[in-house]
């Protein structure tokens, strides 16, 4: 049962991991590109999110992804 728990958690993190990094790529893509990528608009998201506790969130764990790299 551990195994399968540690399987689990693995699994989620690196797809987590993959997802962030996804996301900050498109917000760098779009800011060079300065208009949406394929009907995605990433760096609009973010700013719709506003000074709510989401967009921190999101702009947190961005600035965590990049430093951890």
């Amino acid at each position: 049962m551990k195994k399968l728990y540690s399987l689990i958690i693995d699994t989620l993190n690196k797809a987590i991991s993959l997802s962030l990094s996804f996301l900050c790529l498109g917000i760098i893509v779009q800011l060079i590109v300065d208009d949406k990528i394929l009907s995605w608009d990433p760096v609009g998201n973010v700013q719709d999110a506003g000074s709510s506790f989401i967009g921190v969130i999101a702009l947190v764990v961005l600035y965590l992804l990049f430093i951890k790299k």
